[in-house]
């Protein structure tokens, strides 16, 4: 079976927002008591030459207690934060706002279908643990990577034409948990990279990543065109959520540390039907989160007889 990839997000920034809470779920007639939610980092950093400002959504999960009954550390650490951490959000401003440190987080994909059938699939962090930064502050938001490439393409523009400055996007497999693959999506923008990964890295091989977070979002300013009139002004926000690759191995690793390639595509085949069976249910729970628009009647009808 597919051993684990390394998969290890940092961060380290100030607390921005909080939105945990305490629930529960039953499995075999127990109650298990959990806390979860996401909470955001702000996190300044430089990213191939250019300073960005960043809001890294973080996920977290515990259940109370570990299989065996005991307190869980997980749990405790969650707890922490939504009981006794401060962020910017509740502070009303960052003088006051914790510095934090998460050290053990991984990278997931957030996939589903939306109501017209089209696939959506987005990088999300998810980790367990998150500690008050002490010592040295060094914010960052960086990621380590093993994977196997599927494909390595320039990135287009809707009309095709390749962006300019270039841009490379590659497809990684990355396994995890007992085999389960996830694709995700990483990209490149230095032309350095550009070059190695060209010239380096082939599908089917097995490469390490190092690379950084860029998790912004902005507001966009446009013209809304009307039938007749004066043009409408809108705004809307535009996020992004990419993983930029800043380095890595020129040489494919090899041995015990490579994937192999037939057990690739055996959990690539698990992952389509795994997939199907989500689009059906996706699509069958949009169908029924539909409601038929009750029937409108101008109040005028009828005033003309």
């Amino acid at each position: 079976m597919l051993h684990e990839a390394e998969n290890r997000v940092k961060i380290e920034g100030l607390l921005s927002e909080t939105d945990l809470k305490y629930g529960s779920f039953v499995k075999d007639g127990n109650t298990i008591e959990t806390i979860g939610g996401t909470i955001k980092v702000l996190v300044e950093q430089v990213v191939n030459g250019v300073p960005l400002k960043l809001e890294i959504p973080v996920n977290l999960f515990s259940k109370k207690y570990t299989n065996d009954g005991r307190d869980n550390p997980a749990y405790e650490s969650i707890q922490r934060v939504k009981e006794e951490y401060m962020s910017i959000a509740s502070a009303g401003g960052r003088e006051r706002a914790d510095k934090v440190r998460i050290t053990n987080a991984k990278i997931h994909m957030n996939e589903f279908f939306s109501k017209d059938g089209r696939f959506v699939s987005s990088p999300r962090i998810v980790s367990s643990f998150v500690s008050k930064a002490t010592g040295d502050f060094k914010p960052e938001a960086s990621f380590t990577l093993t994977f196997a490439v599927s494909n390595i393409a320039p990135v287009v523009d809707k009309e095709g034409v390749e962006v300019e400055p270039k841009k490379l996007e590659v497809t990684a497999i990355v396994p995890g948990w007992k085999g389960k693959v996830e694709v995700v999506k990483l990209y490149a923008t230095n032309p350095n990279v550009i070059n190695a990964i060209e010239e380096y890295w082939e599908p089917d091989y097995t490469f390490k990543a190092n690379g950084r977070l860029n998790f912004t979002s902005s507001v966009e300013t446009y013209i809304e065109d009307v039938d007749f009139g004066e043009a409408i002004e809108k705004q809307r926000t535009r996020t992004v959520s990419e993983l930029v690759i800043t380095g890595g191995s020129q040489s494919a690793l090899e041995g015990e540390n490579a994937f192999d390639v037939d057990e690739l595509a055996a959990a690539m085949k698990e992952r389509k039907a795994r997939l199907e069976q989500q689009k059906v249910k996706d699509l069958k729970k949009a169908k029924g989160d539909m409601k038929t628009p009750a029937p409108t009647t101008s109040r005028l009808a009828g005033d003309d007889m």
